[in-house]
Order: structure tokens, then sequence, then C-alpha cells
């Protein structure tokens, strides 16, 4: 080839080297180039040992801004061993060396692997679990591979992001979101940097493998900071960031290995503070729990190291073990054992009490996740409780059975114990309320289905016998319900039977906070419907015995505070008695009143109290005692206000709206009414019931009065003991005033109705009768009105009214003075259309005023028409100082039958003069002219004297007139009064036929008489001798009382006088016949 063509042959391969070069230039600058080949050379450099890489591509990128970077898509490395490991690496990003690379040498500064994913089988079936041996090892040689690569590549860190991590097993876990740091120094240690972004919360990962060269030991240390309990229990583990098994925790394993790496312990470390996890509605909450394991290699069985839980004062520590059982047995064998365990509920407000030592056996079997404790044994002295239980996690939840029972337990290491989520109302009101004791014996059995565990769940989880307790108690101590007082030296039992918890105790006693004791001799507790989540009842039922003061003290605990709300006081009152309280209320921490429904029966004896109990003091009373949430009802028998009384009272209890009612029956009598104010003596006399009953806007009184004399003295009116009677009123006070209302006295023809005003101090202001009838006939009304002189206007008015009883009150001694409230006088006014009086006679259209004083009769005017004929008139008016009474009679007869006076005269015209000097001394005169005298006896013996039935001139008597008849033309009296004695000193009949005299006296204050008289037939013939001086004075007698009579003799009762007759008078001279005259005694 000549020189040219060799030239000419350069320039054509330089030209196409300068194009080759530029292409691959041009190529390597558009992005990373595929390199065949490249991958198969990286895997197999990567393949050494137990450590298999197969790599699908590799690229070369001459674009990256820190170099050239080799690029390897879906890489995969496996490493056999135990438990092999395979490596997923969808990108891996490997930058190149540029110094090593300018000497010859493929290193890479360092390695980026996105997206890589491990997964470790733990192989040996579950048996095996937890396999921290094969797991130790897997990481092991994952760290050799790892150290493999730094050292051969020059590496100076792995980056790692978004990784993910698999545990493959019996309970696989997954973790994803890791971003991790590995690096390396000389002394191969190994130390990776983790972040994990968990299914509850990121949590971060440490990791330190030393394997010094030519050591024949390596470790490696692992530290979690931040996981929850859920990312450690598995996938199928419910929670909430934060909370329960989303609590956050630390672990820590510290394991060593031998040089080749095969596996010799490790220890691993769990611990969580302030952590809580709830079962059902239930709180489980802990200050600090760390759980120590130690594995060994050959050793199948994991030793529980030193581990504890706190929660406040309670601090249990313990040990144990857990080994797989023999066989094929997929089960676990757990072993705990606690020496001196200390238990302080935080809601138990009691000293913490240290056990002597706890100890369980159980098994687990992971299949079925099932917890079987076969034995659990805990001791304190000479307490001691066993127990078994099971506990089975399932799809729909946990299921828990449990049976335990123990002896000699005290109450308060009882409630140390009482495990929290079982029949937590009960174990609430235990801790609260149960307050010592010793537990003799007990025996439970229970179980409980997921609902129990799930709070939204309304299904409680248990229902019927699920739940069943028996225990034996003494020497108890309890706060029954809100601030009644401790009682103490109860014996009992607890039992939980048909969802209800029941506590029964005998022989209790108390101190009320009055400092005295109360016994309670039997009483009752329960708690119905123990499954519902809400709404729980309780009930209690007890009998106390002890003074009325301590009783009180009791009842006025909160919240039930009777004697407060019924507005009593507890200071003053004596006596002694029992109450039997029942309650039912709804169980909470905050009971209100108006939730509880309560009634209390009981008995005082010889009760007292100085504080008035609505108005009324009660002595020595001997009462039935009947109360509930809206009154206190009070019956018995005792001394009220100082007198004997049935009492039956109801005092309302705050706003209940119950109406008050003083419903007392009060045996006494006028005298012992005076003592207490009320002065009655004036009309009642004897034994009375008095009834008073409170109302709404008074009292309501009712008086018996059969066995009462009641007396209206100025009236005439009596109603005699054992005739019977009753007065009813309504009392309404004010401050100024006391009315009256709805008076009515009711007696044999006895009708009073209608109303009264009375002062403060009891005495009479004004009344209004609308219906005023003492008797039969009676038809008027009364008005009584108190005067500014003290004095009272009363005003009769109506249609008929019986004057008797007024009549013969008159005619008594005094009848004319007031009584009572009238003791001072009246101004009576009257208009009544017929007056009925005695012996068949009445006076018409009466009207009248009488003016009494305190001495009795002032004044009076009084008219009327006798029988609707005769014309009636008396007058009493002043005359300075003295009274002159006038009465003009138009039928005296009558007027006198009227009066009941005499009976015996027919008709007469009557003048009545009365000087009355005072009261008591009277002088005065009766004249009465054209009268006659029936149906005397005396006139009747005269005439059968004289058989003649002539006089001497031969004319013949008046046979027109019956035998014991007689007319008169005149009748003249003369009479005085000096004290009660009434005296006739001259009283003259003069007639055609008969004369007559009379006179003596009349004793006004025993209501006696004591008259002598004379009747002469004949009388102008004996009236002619006796006119003749001498002749007269031997034959005939006295002016007035002729020659021949008959004397005669009135005495006794004014009102029913006897009459006795001298027949020999009749034919003696008149001289002889004052020898056989009556003389007045």
């Amino acid at each position: 080839m000549t020189p040219k063509k060799r030239k000419r042959l350069r320039y054509v391969v330089a030209a196409v080297l300068v194009g080759l070069v530029a292409g691959i230039a041009i190529l390597f600058a558009t992005g990373p180039v595929h390199i065949p080949l490249l991958g198969s050379l990286l895997a197999y450099q990567g393949t050494r040992g137990q450590v298999e890489l197969s790599i699908g591509s590799a690229s070369v990128d001459f674009t990256a801004p820190d170099g050239i970077n080799i690029l390897i898509s879906d890489a995969r490395a496996e490493i056999a061993g135990g438990s092999p490991v395979s490596i997923s690496l969808p990108e891996l990003t490997a930058p190149l060396n540029r110094d090593a690379l300018l000497s010859g040498k493929l290193h890479f500064s360092s390695l980026i692997l996105t997206r890589p994913h491990v997964r470790i089988v733990l192989a040996g079936g579950p048996a095996k679990f937890p396999e921290m041996g094969p797991l130790m090892e897997a990481v092991d040689r994952v760290s050799d591979v790892v150290d493999d690569q730094f050292a051969r590549r020059g590496l100076s860190f792995v980056k790692i992001r978004d990784a993910s991590f698999e545990l493959a097993g019996s309970i696989p876990r997954r973790y994803r979101g890791i971003d991790a740091d590995i690096l390396r120094d000389d002394n191969r240690s190994i130390r990776a940097f983790a972040r994990v972004a968990g299914n509850i919360s990121t949590w971060r990962l440490e990791l330190a493998r030393n394997a010094p060269p030519g050591a024949n030991a390596k470790s490696i240390g692992v530290v979690v900071n931040g996981i929850t309990l859920a990312e450690l229990l598995g996938p199928n583990a419910k929670s909430v960031q934060g909370k329960g098994l989303g609590l956050p925790a630390s672990a820590k394993i510290e394991s060593r290995l031998t040089g080749d790496g095969k596996f010799v312990s490790a220890n691993a470390v769990a611990r969580v503070r302030n952590g809580w996890f709830q079962l059902g509605k239930t709180l489980v909450a802990f200050d600090d729990a760390a759980l120590s394991l130690l594995f060994e290699a050959g050793q199948d069985a994991i030793e529980i190291t030193s581990s504890h839980v706190i929660r406040g004062n309670s601090r249990i520590f313990f040990t144990g073990s857990v080994s797989p059982v023999a066989g094929d047995s997929p089960e676990w064998q757990i072993n705990l054992d606690s020496e001196y365990p200390q238990f302080g509920s935080a809601d138990v407000p009691e000293e913490p009490h240290m056990l002597d030592g706890v100890q369980i056996r159980a098994r687990f079997d992971p299949l079925e996740k099932l917890l079987s404790v076969d034995r659990f044994t805990a001791r304190s002295g000479k307490a001691v409780v066993h127990g078994v239980a099971s506990l089975q996690i399932t799809p729909e939840g946990p299921y828990l059975a449990l049976a335990a029972d123990g002896e000699l337990i005290p109450v308060a290491v009882a409630k140390q114990l009482w495990p929290i989520t079982l029949v937590p109302p009960a174990r609430r009101w235990i801790i609260e309320r149960l307050k010592g004791g010793l537990i003799e014996t007990v025996s439970y059995t229970g179980a409980l289905r997921p609902p129990a565990f799930d709070p939204r769940d309304p299904d409680p989880g248990w229902a019927g016998d699920d739940m069943r307790l028996d225990m034996t108690f003494s020497d108890g101590a309890v706060t029954p319900v809100g601030d009644v007082p401790q009682i103490d030296g109860l014996d009992g039992t607890l039992t939980i039977e048909n969802e209800t918890l029941t506590v029964t105790a005998t022989g209790g006693t108390a101190t009320a906070s009055s400092g005295g004791k109360v016994t309670l001799p039997d009483g009752v507790f329960a708690i119905q419907n123990l499954p519902l989540r809400d709404g729980k009842m309780a009930s209690v039922k007890t009998r106390m015995e002890g003074s009325a003061s301590d009783l009180g003290a009791m009842v006025n605990s909160a919240p039930f505070r009777v004697l407060d709300r019924a507005d009593l006081k507890n200071d003053g009152v004596e006596g002694a008695g029992e109450l039997e309280i029942t309650a039912s209320f709804p169980l909470g921490n905050e009971i209100d009143l108006a939730d509880i429904d309560w009634q209390a029966t009981g008995r005082l004896t010889n009760f007292s109290d100085s504080n008035p109990i609505m108005g009324h003091t009660v002595r020595k009373s001997d009462v039935a005692l009947e109360a509930n949430k809206d009154q206190v009802a009070i019956t018995g028998k005792g001394i009220l206000d100082g007198l004997q009384a049935d009492i039956d009272l109801v005092v309302p209890l705050g706003e209940s709206g119950v109406a008050a009612r003083q419903d007392v029956v009060v045996a006494l009598n006028a005298k012992q009414l005076k003592e207490k104010g009320v002065d009655l003596t004036a009309f009642l006399q004897g034994n009375m019931t008095l009834s008073v009953a409170k109302v709404s806007d008074g009292q309501e009184f009712v008086i018996d009065l059969k066995q009462t004399d009641v007396r209206l003295q100025a009236l005439g009116w009596q109603k005699a003991k054992g005739v019977p009677a009753t007065a009813s009123f309504k009392l309404v006070e004010t401050d100024t005033q006391r009315r009256v209302k709805d008076f009515k006295l009711v007696s044999e023809g006895v009708d009073v109705a209608g109303s009264m005003q009375l002062s403060m101090a009891g005495d009479l202001v004004s009344a209004s009768f609308n219906t005023f009838k003492l008797r039969p006939g009676d038809n008027v009304e009364v008005d009584i009105q108190k005067a500014t002189d003290g004095r009272y206007d009363i005003i009769f008015a109506g249609s008929s009214f019986d004057g008797r009883g007024l009549i013969k009150s008159m005619r008594s001694p005094g009848g004319s003075k007031g009584a009572g409230d009238f003791s001072g006088g009246a101004r009576i006014a009257a208009n009544i259309d017929r007056v009925t009086g005695f012996n068949n006679q009445a006076i018409e259209k009466f009207s009248g005023k009488i003016d009494t004083g305190a001495k009795g009769l002032v004044s009076a005017d009084l008219k009327g028409l006798v029988n609707g004929r005769a014309n009636f008139e008396f007058t009493v008016t002043d005359q300075g100082g003295t009274q002159a009474a006038i009465g003009r009679f138009a039928n005296t007869g009558a007027t006198l039958r009227f009066l009941d006076l005499y009976k015996r005269m027919r008709g007469g015209t009557g003048v009545l003069n009365v000087a009355m000097a005072d009261e008591n001394s009277w002088v005065g005169d009766f004249n009465v002219r054209s009268l006659r005298i029936t149906e005397d006896p005396a006139i009747q013996r005269i005439r059968e004297q004289n058989r003649s039935n002539r006089i001497p001139d031969g004319r013949a008597i008046n046979t027109n007139e019956a035998a014991d008849t007689a007319s008169f033309e005149t009748l003249d009296i003369n009479f005085s009064r000096e004290g009660e004695l009434l005296t006739i000193s001259r009283g003259a009949l003069q007639g055609n036929a008969l004369g007559g005299t009379v006179s003596g006296s009349v004793d006004l204050s025993q209501q006696t008489l004591n008259l002598t008289g004379t009747f002469v037939p004949i009388y102008a013939l004996n009236n002619f001798f006796a006119k003749i001086p001498l002749l007269g004075f031997a034959l005939g007698g006295n002016s007035g009382e002729g020659l021949i009579g008959v004397t005669y003799r009135l005495s006794g009762s004014v009102s029913d006088p006897v009459l006795s007759v001298n027949p020999i008078s009749a034919i003696a001279p008149g001289i002889f016949r004052k020898m056989f005259e009556f003389q007045a005694n």
C-alpha cells in the first residue's frame, strides 16, 4: 500500500473512530444506557457463599450530577440458612467511585435502594414461635451480606427508601414505609437507623451488629422506640393512635452469636409507660409495664426474667417461663411467680397491701388463641385464693371464663385484688361502701362473652347465672348510701345470683352524728340488673333501733335530710324506738335525692320533743312513723300541748307539694282547756274529745261532746252528759286575727251553723250564725259584734224561737248576768215572729231590747202579743242609780203560764211595779184585776166542806164554776227582796164567793219556796162579822181572812212545789184558826 493510501486509510479510520466516539458520546449524553452482560457480571460478582444474586438489567448513567451511576433493576438476593431470607430490589442506584475507576477497580461510593422488600421465613412451625434464634441468625446473615458489600465495593453508606419488611411464619408481620441509613466502620460494626411509618404511628429502630475480625463471637442489638403494642401483636390487633394498644412502647433486644453466626442467647425487653387498654367499659391503666424474656440456644423454654407492672401503689414484680408443651401440641406452658407483690388500686382509698406471693400456671394455644389458667394461687398470711380461668381471642372478640374460691381474706385485701374488669359497678360499690371485715369464705364463677369487652355493644356480654358469687363475711363495716354513718360489726353473706348482687347482714351498730349508738339487727342491700351497662338500680332495707335523737340523726344524713326538709330539729328529743327503712336508687357516684325512692316505718316510745312539731309540743308519746320522700306521717297517743291526745300528723318534706295535716285527737276537759288559754268553763263541763286536722288554709277541729255537759246559760239551753253532740269548725289564723269558719254544732234537735272572728288572745270579736236552732221549733239567725266598750251587740231575728230555756235561765240566780266573753254585759235586740213559752203559751210579734252589764240587767223594753191577742209589755228603766221595772199584761194568767210562774190563773189584767235599789234589793207590788183561779186543791177542799152550797141569806153559790175554780176581782201582792230572799209580806185575793191570803218567802239561790195562806168561803158574810171590832176579832181573823177558811202551805222546789191543806181550820173560829195554821219554818 502506498503511503498515500495509508494516509488516506488513517484518515478514514480516524474519522470512523471520531464518529464512533461521537456517537457513543451522544448516546451516553442522552441518559442511562443499558449495557448488556453488565447485570450478569454484577450478579456473578455478588453471588458468594449462601448468597445468590440475580439482576434483571443494568444501565450506566453518565448524566448523573454526582458522576457515573450504575442503575440496577429487578435484582433479587436469596440468602440460604435455617431461616431463608429473600431480598427484592426493584431499583438500586450505585454511584461509581471515579478514583477507583481510574485505577481499574469497580467500586461504588454508596448504594441507594428504592422500595426494597426483605422477607424472612421463620421455619419450624408455630410451636417454635417466637423463634428468636432463627431470626437473629437471619439478621446476622443479612448483616454479613451488607458487610461484604461494604468491604468489596468500598461503600461509605447504604441508603434505603420506602422499604418493606416481612416476617413469614405462624404469626406473620409486615412493616412498610421504612427509610433507613446503614453505616459500617473499620471494625466490621454495622449500624442501621430506620424510621418506620407503622400502621398506627411512626416509630424508630436502631440496629447494631458487632463482628470484630478474628473474634469468635458476634452481637446484635436492636432498640425500638415508639412502636405500639398493636404493631407487635399483629395486623388483627385493633387500636386507635395514642389509646390502649395504640400507646407507644419501647423494646430492646440484645443477642449473642458465635463467630460463625450460630445463635447463643438473646434478651428481649419490652416496656410501656403510662399505658392503658379497655375491656368493655372498664379502663385498665398502668404507669409502667416491662416484660423481659431470655432466649437461649438449645432451650425450648423462654425464661421470663425480672419483669414488672406498676400502677400507683400497685407494684408487681414477677419471673417465670414460657415453654412449649411436649408432643405435637401447639400449646405453650406459661409459669409466672411473684414474691411479695403489692396491690394498691388507684380507686381504692386505702393503704396498699403486700401479699406473700402469687403463682400462675397457664397454657397458651397460639392456633386457637386460647389462654388457659390451670392454677392461680395468691397467699397473704392465713388468707388464700385459688382460681382457674380461660381466655380465648376469636374473630368476634374475647371469651373469658373464671372460677375462684378463697378463705380468711380481709375485706381490704379483697378490694385490692378484685379484678377491675369483673362486674365493675359491684366492685365500685364494695370499694366505696365496704370499709372492713373478714371474708370467711368466697366462691366465684363467671363467664364473659365478646360484647362485654366492647363498650360500643349494648349487649353486656353475660346474663342469668353466667356470673355467680357466694361469700360469707364477719365483723364487716359498711356505709350504705350517701352520708349515712358507717355500720360496724356486721355478719352476713354477699351473693351474685340471677343478675342481682345481694348483701344480707345482721348484728350491726352505727354511731349517729349525735354521738349515740344505733343497732341494726338486720339489713339487705341489693344491686339489680347487674349486666346492664347503664341504669342499674340498687336497693337497701334495714332495721334500726336506738334513742329517738340518734334515729333522727341517722335519717337526717344526706341524701335523705328528712328532719331538715321537714323543718324539724333533733335537739331536745327524748324517747327510744325502731325504724325500718327501704330505699331504691340508681347506682352511681353521685346520688340525687330526687332519684331515691324510699320509705321508712317505725315506732317511738315515750317520745318527747321540746321543739314544736307543726306548732305543737309533744311529750311522753307512743307514736308510729311512716315516711317517704314526700312526707312524714306521725300517728299515736301522747301528750300534745300538755293534753292527752290521739296524734295524726302529716309533715311535708321540702317542696313535695303534699298538704300538711294535723289530725290530733285530744282527750281533755274545760279546765284543761282553760289552762291552755281557751276559757269555756262557763259553757262546758266534763270530758270531751278534740280532733284537730291541718288543712291547706288552717286547721279543722271536730269536738265530740257526748260526755260533756254543754250550757248556754244566757239562753237557758243545756245538753246533758251522755247525749251525743258534735262541734266542728275550721280555724284560719293570720297575723292579726283568727277566723272560725264553717262552725257547726249538732246534737239531738240542735243545729247551729255560722262563723266567728276571734282576737289573737282568743276573745270573740264577732259572730254570725245563719242557722241557730237549739230546739226543734227554732228558726232564727244570730249576729254578734263586740263594741268598743267591750260589750257585745247581739241581734236575734227569725220566725220562731223556743224561749223556755231562756225564761228558766232568767228565773235562776244570776240569770241576767253574762258568762265567759259576755261577762261584761251585752245589748240584745230581738225581732221574732213567735216565741214559744211554757204551758203551750206563745208570744207573737215579739220585739225587744235588753241591756245587761257586769252586774246583770240594766234596761229592757219588751213587747208582744200573748197567744197573738193580749198585749204584753215589760220595761226596765234607769232611775239615776236605781231601776224601775214596769210590766203591763192584758192576759196575766197566760203571761204567768208563759213564764211558768203560775199555771192556775186565767185572764186578768195585771200591772207589775218594782223599784230596784240595786240588783239584790227590791220593793214592789203586783196587782191583777178580774182573774180566775182554776184547778186549785185548796178551793176544792173548802167547797167540799160547804155541802149546802148556800150562803146564810139563802142564796145559792154560783154553781157554774167547777169545784176547784173561783173568780176574783182583785189580786194584790206586796213583796221585797234582800239578797237571795224574796219575801211576800202581803198577798190578798178578793172575790164574791171566796177570798184568800198568801205570805212567805222564796229562796232564789236554792230555788225553793215556803208560802202559807188561807182561802175563806162566803166571803161577804165572813167579812161582815169581821167588821164588828171585838166580835170580828174573836170570830174572824186578820183583815181579809173571813170567819171560816182553809189554810194551806206551798213548799219545796219552785219548779214543782208541794201543796198541803189543813181541813180543821174550816170549822174553827178565826181566833182559834190561828192555832192550826202552818207555821213558816
